[in-house]
């Protein structure tokens, strides 16, 4: 019932976004931003990582990501955590950005620096200002 009432058409109606701007010849960039908990039964502290950069094959833009919150601020961000991207279990980057040899790049924020409305917001801008940064760095094309 879950694949077929929420998962599949989904994916559909992403699969005929990306499609549709690919026919257009339009610039894609494949990107999902989660959150995660800022404890896990994994570690026995919590989890330092503010904001995580997840990539499978292709790492540009998660690391003209990192760049740019470096310059930006004191962020502590892991590559690849708090999980790892992989094609076995994940779906949006590997199928809608790789395959097609695209940019794309999942973001994880940890749950407790969006809590707020404010915080929410800060975020949401802190993230837009540092993709377009790292987007003219490697693919101006896209801007």
């Amino acid at each position: 019932m879950r694949l077929s009432e929420i998962f599949l058409p989904y994916q559909a109606r992403i699969e005929h976004v990306v499609r549709t701007r690919l026919v257009a010849k339009r610039p894609t960039v494949i990107l999902t931003v989660h959150s995660f908990t800022p404890w896990h039964t994994d570690y026995p502290t919590p989890r330092p990582w503010h904001l995580g950069l997840l990539f499978n094959e292709d790492r540009r833009l998660a690391d003209a990501l990192a760049e740019e919150f470096k310059i930006a601020g004191d962020f502590d961000i892991g590559f690849n955590q708090p999980y790892a991207l992989e094609n076995e279990s994940d779906y949006a980057i590997p199928v809608y950005a790789e395959h097609r040899g695209l940019l794309g790049i999942e973001l994880e924020i940890r749950q407790d620096m969006i809590t707020e409305p404010a915080d929410q917001i800060k975020w949401g801008d802190r993230l837009a200002e540092a993709l377009r940064a790292a987007l003219r760095r490697i693919a101006p094309e896209f801007l």
